[in-house]
């Protein structure tokens, strides 16, 4: 646990916690450090309950059940330690000494290097041209034969030849934000687009931040018929548009689903209580359960008669942190887990109804040409994504370091 003690201050940078989860924490290093190795366990689970898999809470709850002679519960830990992120060094820390010898433990260090393993089904699609774009969410109009790709940095939407991957501007205006998902409707008469001030993009501003909108734009004219905005921060990341033009949105700033019914938008299911980080939104073809991803908790469902919610659990041998893109493909869920290390393509498959995980598969593990893969979207019996976002080639003040971009890699998985 040592070296996490020291990297607690960066890591908590995460998120904005409150006050009483760092009293918490420092109380939880008083206890370790007096050898109170009961009143740290009593701590860790609370913290770990109160913001699960953060690296650093589930470090140290793994240390305090092996301190408590807790070695299932302590493995247990290990094992989710190792799938949030298989670069964590765990292996020599004494806290594990009671441990170290055990089947358990061999079988999770078996399962960290296991973690490296190479798996790559998806096929590069074409190479765009525009080197800065930074794209986040595609789209295809199927009606005009039409790629479209969103901009982060550019603050706009693009049009791109899928053979030459050529880019034209499709949609730019000067008080456009960073455009996130996008999204037609079932006539392809309108495309959503979800669009929130980010400080990554283009001419950011203190003024603008905190401000989102998802706008309706004529797909014919490609003109903006309308935005819809909420007061307070946030950031819509992802939307989903029912066969009846209802859409539903994802906001990763306040853990909250809205939707669009009637021309208002409006709040629709709130994750203030247990969630955390909203983030892909899917629903399934009966459009009767809605799927969301909490980046930090995994995915929930919501019925959609009842308005109720459910975590959905998931098999031994994965776990639910890290889904931003998330797309619903028969009877399947396909989650893009870029918060994870090392960073991959999963398959969830549902049961008959629909409301349980029973089996997973990997689909693209641990591949170089990935950095930061986001959203993605099905065309026909193919999933579409970009493999690459420049998030990692801004600097600390948010200014994009060209050098350090490539340009954007669309790929595709076959089913």
């Amino acid at each position: 646990m040592k070296q996490y003690i020291l990297f607690f201050s960066l890591l908590m940078n995460v998120l904005v916690c409150a006050q009483s989860q760092r009293e918490i924490y420092n109380n939880s290093v008083k206890a370790y450090e007096a050898k109170d190795y009961i009143t740290f366990l009593k701590l860790t689970q609370t913290l770990d309950s109160i913001r699960p898999f953060h690296p650093t809470f589930t470090y140290n709850l793994a240390s305090a059940y092996a301190l408590n002679g807790q070695a299932d519960e302590s493995l247990t830990v290990l094992k989710r330690l190792v799938l949030m992120n298989n670069t964590t060094e765990f292996e020599k820390d004494t806290d594990f000494q009671s441990i170290q010898n055990t089947e358990g433990f061999k079988a999770v260090l078996a399962l960290k290097t296991a973690q490296n393993t190479l798996i790559a089904n998806a096929q590069k699609a074409v190479t765009l041209s525009e080197n800065a774009l930074h794209p986040e969410g595609l789209t295809y109009l199927k009606k005009t034969k039409t790629w479209l790709a969103s901009s982060i940095y550019k603050r706009k939407i693009v049009s791109f030849d899928s053979k030459t991957g050529v880019c034209a501007d499709w949609l730019k205006t000067d008080d456009m934000l960073s455009v996130f998902a996008l999204k037609a409707d079932a006539k392809e008469d309108y495309l959503w687009v979800a669009t929130s001030a980010m400080p990554e993009m283009e001419n950011f501003s203190n003024a603008v931040e905190g401000k989102a909108a998802i706008l309706k734009v004529n797909i014919k004219t490609q003109q903006i018929v309308k935005r819809y905005t909420l007061e307070g921060n946030h950031v819509f990341g992802d939307i989903y548009v029912t066969k009846n033009n209802v859409v539903y949105i994802s906001d990763s700033a306040k853990p909250m689903l809205y939707k669009i019914e009637n021309d208002a938008i409006e709040p629709f299911v709130s994750f203030e209580n247990d969630g955390f980080n909203l983030q892909g939104i899917t629903m399934n073809d009966k459009e009767d359960q809605l799927f969301v991803a909490d980046y930090l908790k995994g995915i929930a469902l919501v019925d959609m008669k009842t308005l109720s919610k459910t975590w959905l659990k998931f098999p031994e041998g994965t776990i639910g942190k890290g889904i931003d893109g998330l797309v619903f493909y028969k009877d399947k869920l396909i989650a893009v887990q870029n918060g994870v290390t090392p960073i991959r393509l999963t398959q969830f498959n549902l049961n008959k109804s629909q409301s349980e995980i029973e089996t997973y598969r990997i689909l693209d593990n641990n591949r170089p040409e990935f950095d930061e893969p986001a959203l993605a979207t099905i065309v026909g019996n193919k999933l579409y994504f970009f493999a690459n976002s420049p998030w990692k080639a801004y600097d600390k003040n948010a200014v994009l370091d060209l050098t350090k971009v490539k340009n954007p890699e669309l790929y595709y998985l076959e089913f």
